[in-house]
């Protein structure tokens, strides 16, 4: 495994480990719609930042090219990536 994936990997598993407590405080946020916003905001671009990590590493790997903004707008990601992958 190359140091990046390490590096990668340890970021995804840096947000992961995170996802509990800032669930709870969110919650206990809610009453304050400014607050809440902003940790939604916060979790949701840490969230796409790595998944866009780990989209970008798996195209470099196998070759397939996928714009990473593309799975936003897909309601089920496995069915787009066979989609993906089965285009020249």
């Amino acid at each position: 495994m190359h140091a990046r994936d390490r590096e990668l990997l340890a970021a995804l598993s840096k947000v992961n480990s995170k996802i509990g407590s800032v669930t709870v405080e969110l919650l206990t946020l809610q009453p304050d719609d400014a607050a809440y916003a902003a940790g939604l905001r916060t979790l949701g671009r840490q969230l796409v930042h790595v998944g866009v990590a780990l989209t970008r590493r798996a195209s470099e790997l196998d070759g397939t090219e996928l714009d990473p903004s593309a799975l936003l707008n897909a309601p089920d990601t496995e069915t787009h990536d066979r989609t993906e992958r089965s285009e020249p």
